[in-house]
């Protein structure tokens, strides 16, 4: 190989590696504002319930479940919408408002999806009850991204984007 091809190639090298450093350096930078938008966005959802949301209780089981209590009602103040067969539900704990449960219920079934959720929007637990047996599922990538829709669902409604500009 002659000294240009071995120059060539290491230019080539370096360049490739440089950009890939480069894309990689944006792509961080625009992951944080993202969550920053998101995380400022939870707040107010969690705001909103709280101020204006209904009084509600987690049953025993679900609040140990989902790591709340041991066998206890949780308190909760909750945003509720119904559509069809479905309920969606964003309840937010009155003894410790970052404990946020985000949830859906196929009432044909009554199947349960029930999210745990920090208040700045991170996912904590996943829990489904099927049949009336509920189980902690592991935090899957599918489960993520189901958890993601429904938050969407939810900052769409108590905590939209344009108030927040």
């Amino acid at each position: 190989m002659s000294n240009f091809t071995r120059d060539a190639w290491r230019l080539a090298l370096i360049v490739a590696f440089i950009l890939g450093g480069l894309n990689l350096e944006v792509a961080a930078q625009e992951q944080p504002s993202t969550s920053k938008h998101v995380q400022a966005r939870m707040t107010r959802a969690v705001d909103t319930t709280f101020g204006k949301g209904i009084h509600a209780h987690l049953p025993p089981h679900i609040s140990t479940l989902l790591g709340l209590s041991m066998e206890q009602e949780c308190p909760v103040v909750q945003s509720v919408v119904r559509t069809g067969q479905t309920v969606q539900g964003f309840d937010v704990s009155t003894a410790n408002k970052n404990d946020v449960v985000i949830f859906v219920v196929d009432e044909t079934s009554n199947d349960q999806t029930l999210y745990l959720s920090s208040a700045n929007g991170r996912l904590r637990r996943v829990v489904a009850i099927q049949g009336g047996v509920g189980k902690v599922r592991p935090i899957s990538e599918q489960e993520r991204k189901a958890f993601a829709e429904q938050r969407r669902f939810w900052l769409d409604r108590l905590a939209p984007a344009e108030a927040s500009k």
